[in-house]
């Protein structure tokens, strides 16, 4: 008898689709071929903040309080306990996951997702990358689909750093809430159409890609 080997199931989630809207080539060899884009230099700053901010956070959890820096500014209170993954099965061979920074929970059972962002500029002076929207949907999708019905919202909150005199003394961080609404269907066509360009043959370049000109460059030099 053959044994048959079980194919292994692609998980998406909202980082990698959105990948696909710069190169679908990239997005296809990502999934398709475990070929990744070099990561180049990035800054961790963010993920400090992150992983501060949680458990700053974690504190006002088990108290059913909200945390000073947002309290009065959105309805509900702390998902507890936490849950940060979340999974949806597609099928056999697809799969859409996301990770939560944060949850909040209304007096009528609803949820709403947050999700903390550093910003090198003061948000309010410019208006919200299409990317943000496409997060947030996700995640309203993929709560959704947990049997977690959402309040229609999503909350971003940014962390800017702000200028003071006394910097020796303390670094000043502006806090800004932007709310917007969510829609899962959204995230349900993007996700639908990433598993179309999954399935098919390699697509082309996109003109704009630095990852794929670069090799398109380098083999002019060395043919």
């Amino acid at each position: 008898m053959i044994k048959q080997i079980k194919k292994k199931k692609k998980w998406l989630s909202p980082t990698g689709i959105e990948s696909s809207k710069r190169c679908q080539r990239c997005f296809w060899l990502r999934y398709n071929k475990k070929l990744y884009q070099p990561e180049g230099i990035v800054s961790r700053l963010a993920n400090r903040f992150d992983t501060i901010l949680k458990k700053y956070f974690d504190l006002y959890r088990p108290l059913g309080e909200l945390p000073p820096m947002i309290e009065g500014m959105v309805e509900g209170k702390l998902l507890h306990p936490f849950q940060e993954t979340y999974f949806y099965h597609h099928d056999e061979d697809y799969g859409y996951m996301g990770k939560l920074d944060e949850t909040l929970i209304s007096d009528k059972k609803k949820y709403t997702p947050l999700d903390f962002k550093t910003s090198s500029s003061d948000p309010n002076t410019k208006p919200l990358i299409p990317a943000y929207q496409s997060q947030m949907d996700s995640y309203a999708f993929l709560l959704e689909k947990n049997n977690r019905p959402t309040t229609g919202l999503g909350h971003l909150l940014f962390f800017f750093p702000s200028e003071a005199k006394d910097l020796h003394n303390r670094f000043p961080m502006q806090i800004t809430l932007k709310t917007i609404k969510t829609n899962p269907q959204s995230a349900y066509n993007e996700f639908l159409g990433a598993i179309k360009i999954l399935e098919e043959k390699i697509p082309d370049s996109s003109a704009n890609c630095p990852f794929c000109n670069w090799r398109v460059e380098i083999a002019k030099h060395t043919t």
